[in-house]
């Protein structure tokens, strides 16, 4: 090779190095630029105090339908999302029963019927009140032998979406948040509204008041006593902006199975799952050694 053709092979790589590198250079600088800042101030979330249990008759201890709402910390208004979720563990007995009845219907031993709703919340200025607006849901429904595999499929499966109209009003007291009024919307069936009292004591019950409107005017009022309570109150929680935050929901053996929220957990940088635990997806998994 001559000498002028290793000047211009070595200018040729010298051009498209600086090519590439400012280009990276803009790249990352953008990046930097534009990204969205994380929230180090501390995140809510709500985490429903009672779970509602399934029949013991078909299902194993555990089996839940739990709720978890998070939003944006530090703002009067902003992002807001709720997922609700069936943890579902069958009874063997039973799945192995309606498997030899009906042998085309084969039942697995666990279930996860899963609903997301997103949207937006505003904070009342002068009080610890929420209102929470859900415009859109997304719905899946996954099925395993075991939980390794239940978990599997749940990170697999896609989620259907569908518009909604509804909306959450929700008090903190303490470390407790309230649901105090809830209520959908659509064009056929109008609006419907449930406004929640709930009492202190014996002579202060908890109470609620039905409201349906059509065509902005009311047109059926009715209050009830009838409604488990235990279904409004919520933990308030406040996560630590650098640990990971979770919540167990189900114990079988030597196994647990932990809840991660995860839009509370996307806010800031965490640190990965405590040593013997397994992420998979939006759920932690340990296995006690023997």
């Amino acid at each position: 090779m001559s000498l002028r053709t290793q000047e211009y092979t070595r200018f040729h790589w010298l051009l498209w190095f600086l090519i590439f590198f400012s280009g990276w250079s803009c790249q990352n600088l953008n990046s930097l630029l534009f990204r969205e800042a994380k929230s180090e101030i501390p995140a809510s979330v709500l985490f429903l105090k009672s779970p509602r249990k399934m029949n013991p008759s078909v299902f194993k201890d555990g089996s839940s339908h739990y709720r978890c709402i998070q939003w944006e910390p530090g703002k009067l208004s902003g992002y807001v999302e709720k997922i609700e979720f069936s943890f579902i563990a069958y009874d063997p007995n039973f799945v192995s029963k309606i498997n030899f009845e009906f042998g085309n219907e084969t039942i697995e031993l666990y279930k996860i019927i899963w609903t997301r709703k997103v949207g937006k919340f505003q904070k009342d200025k002068l009080e610890k009140k929420y209102l929470f607006q859900y415009k859109e849901s997304f719905f899946k429904e996954v099925k395993g032998n075991n939980i390794q595999s239940l978990l599997e499929n749940q990170i697999a499966y896609k989620e259907n979406k569908t518009s909604i109209d509804e909306i959450e009003v929700f008090e903190i007291v303490g470390d407790t948040g309230n649901l105090i009024e809830e209520g959908n919307r659509s064009e056929i069936g109008g609006e419907n509204r449930w406004s929640h009292s709930i009492g202190s004591n014996q002579f202060f019950t908890s109470s609620s008041l039905f409201t349906k409107i059509n065509n902005q005017t009311i047109s059926t009022e009715h209050a009830s006593t009838h409604y488990d309570y235990l279904q409004l109150s919520y933990e308030w929680n406040e996560s630590e902006p650098d640990k990971l935050f979770f919540k167990p929901i189900f114990k079988e053996n030597d196994l647990q199975l932990y809840f991660v929220p995860p839009y509370t957990n996307g806010l800031t940088t965490k640190t990965k799952e405590p040593f013997g635990y397994k992420r998979m997806g939006d759920f932690l998994l340990k296995e006690e050694m023997k």
